[in-house]
């Protein structure tokens, strides 16, 4: 029993293990126990005595290296208000709009004076890059709460709770916007609302590092675009054609809120004891990280891999459907000219329109499965120098998402982490995610006690505008514990 006290009380102690989101702790943190043993005699050998050993010289010892410090991790966490913001478009950039760097900084005094000059005049904006396509971007996502235990970074757990992610898009196809000539060509509006509670848990299997993230979410608003647009000959004219079939699928009927939010919020505390048995769903995050080399880890992270026939459901939904075109074939240029044409009575044949765009308010008995965007990325803790304070991350991946006309697209980029003891850490990235491109800079001060996180992104779906102030991101955070 003694000798186990004694064992025990001279192991070293363990650092913590980041217990954070996505990407795990690049693993320095895990001392290697390590000892040669002793020389002792084979057998039928005889040992050197006292008496017969040669006498040296005596040596000094070597000091010993001097052990880095380092911040270590909360054994106990608390984040709170960790909110982050984006939008984006692919059109108007702030470049076009403010005139350039050089001049304002020059011209500061006259610009506190007249702020005014800040802007550009005349205004020019390239219309190719709408031409080419015009997209919409926003979305955010609100954490208020979220407590984690974290055991000498060899095990762990937490509760995540009502985390809530928002996103919408608004595409208009090029072929649309130029009138060219397109099969179905798919464009409109794609948004949802998702609240989760998830219990991340972690953990070492062998020398691999694995994360999961079992969640149950349920969707607020939700809906896909559907809308196309088609150009095609005819033999005496062209057609042009628009369908839509739009959808918003929600988890109280809008029918009669006018999309007030009393109305919806009065519906939810109304139906709340039934949301668990008819609109939760299920899925799960996994992350698996493995120390390839001393300066080298490897992992693959996925983001909710939906769990078989545990999807969620929305049966209340609004409801657009209706088609516009137009036929040039049924149309005559000459009595066009005269004036002699009956525009009404061509109605049906040359062109059509709905006469309202009312909305129906209707209930799938069936429900709407719907699926939180799934991705999964590959990526590399590279530290160069084998000390963690330079790391290279780079990583390459895809994701599905239905709330796009596209529904599958690369994921991937590169980021640069530099990291002070784990006290202060700076993060630069380029990164194509989500449908657009983001530039980022990313600040930690962590003294264990307490952590402040910040964070700013350029971000556009065209490369060269998230360098022009196409679109920006904002993140915040904060932990507290010990």
């Amino acid at each position: 029993m003694l000798a186990f006290l004694l064992a025990t009380a001279f192991l070293p102690a363990q650092d913590n293990f980041d217990f954070g989101d996505g990407i795990f702790d690049d693993g320095t943190n895990f001392p290697l126990l390590t000892g040669e043993p002793p020389d002792r005699a084979l057998a039928g050998e005889e040992q050197e005595t006292e008496t017969s050993q040669t006498p040296e010289t005596p040596q000094a010892a070597e000091p010993k290296e001097k052990k880095k410090f380092r911040v270590k991790n909360r054994m106990i966490e608390l984040s709170i208000a960790n909110t982050s913001v984006g939008f984006s478009n692919n059109f108007i950039a702030v470049s076009d709009l403010v005139k350039d760097p050089v001049y304002l900084s020059k011209n500061i005094t006259d610009l506190a004076q007249e702020p005014g000059l800040i802007w550009k005049d005349p205004v020019v904006i390239n219309l190719d890059n709408f031409f080419d396509g015009f997209n919409i971007q926003f979305g955010a996502a609100i954490k208020p709460l979220s407590i984690s235990f974290n055991w000498k970074d060899m095990w762990g757990f937490g509760l995540d709770i009502a985390h809530v992610d928002i996103s919408g898009n608004l595409s208009l196809s090029g072929n649309l916007i130029t009138v060219s000539e397109a099969e179905e060509d798919k464009f409109g509006v794609g948004g949802a609302i998702f609240v989760d509670t998830g219990i991340p848990v972690f953990f070492h299997y062998g020398d691999f590092k694995i994360k999961i993230r079992p969640a149950v979410y349920v969707p607020l608003i939700y809906t896909e675009p559907k809308v196309t647009y088609s150009y095609a000959e005819n033999g005496n004219g062209i057609r042009y054609e628009i369908n839509y079939d739009m959808r918003v699928y929600s988890l109280v009927s809008m029918e009669g809120t006018d999309g007030g939010l009393d109305g919806i919020v009065h519906g939810l505390a109304d139906n709340a004891q039934d949301i668990p048995r008819n609109n939760m769903g299920w899925d799960f995050g996994l992350s698996v990280e493995y120390p390839w080399l001393e300066n080298l880890d490897i992992g693959v992270d996925m983001v909710n891999i939906p769990v078989p026939g545990a999807a969620a459901r929305l049966y209340h939904y609004m409801h657009l459907n209706g088609e516009v075109f137009v036929d040039t074939g049924e149309l005559n240029v000459e009595d066009l000219i005269d004036g002699t044409t009956d525009l009404d009575g061509l109605k049906g044949t040359a062109y059509d329109y709905p006469d309202n765009f009312e909305p129906e308010y209707k209930f799938d008995a069936g429900g709407k499965k719907i699926y939180r965007p799934f991705s999964m990325v590959f990526y590399a803790n590279y530290r160069p120098f084998v000390s963690p304070f330079f790391t290279l991350i780079p990583s390459f991946g895809f994701s599905v998402n239905h709330l796009y006309p596209q529904v599958a697209a690369i994921e991937g980029g590169l980021s640069a982490r530099f990291d002070t003891a784990n006290m202060f850490i700076t993060t630069l990235g380029i990164h194509y995610n989500d449908r657009r491109w983001k530039n980022s800079v990313d600040f930690i001060l962590n003294l264990r006690a307490f952590e402040f996180d910040v964070g700013i992104s350029f971000q556009s779906q065209d490369f060269v505008r998230s360098w022009q102030g196409a679109g920006v991101g904002v993140n915040l955070g904060l932990k507290f514990g010990w």
